[in-house]
């Protein structure tokens, strides 16, 4: 797991705000029980929620450092994390039961920064995927 030290260390404006976008279907997460009566019937051992993080007003070097780290965790095959805190101050839901900080999935080819018009600064949206275990 990697820490995105570059987006932790954003000053809390450059960090628009992170929105739900509701939970992926997965398979994996449903596994199919029978009970002795031969009904089959669903155990959910977790969810798989997406969302988006929107990031606002970065500088160009701002923005190669965020990707830079994004690379080194896709090329390690980590995941990464973002501290709480931060989050739930823009929007964030925590959905699990137990204490601890949201780690999350991404697919590098999301990760497409956009130049504001007329200006030096940048925006980055960041689909990501946060697997929640049910208790």
């Amino acid at each position: 797991m990697q820490i995105l030290t570059t987006i932790n260390a954003l000053d809390s404006y450059k960090i628009k705000g992170i929105k739900y976008e509701g939970y992926e279907e997965d398979d994996d997460g449903a596994i199919l029980n029978t009970s002795e009566s031969g009904t089959e019937y669903n155990i959910i051992r977790w969810f798989k929620h997406k969302y988006t993080l929107s990031l606002q007003f970065l500088t160009y070097t701002e923005i190669e450092s965020i990707i830079k780290q994004f690379q080194t965790a896709k090329i390690n095959e980590d995941k990464v994390t973002i501290t709480k805190s931060k989050l739930i101050a823009k929007g964030y839901i925590d959905f699990k039961t137990t204490a601890g900080e949201p780690i999350f999935s991404f697919e590098l080819s999301d990760l497409s920064p956009s130049q504001k018009t007329g200006t030096t600064y940048y925006s980055l949206s960041i689909p990501l995927i946060e697997r929640v275990d049910m208790i």
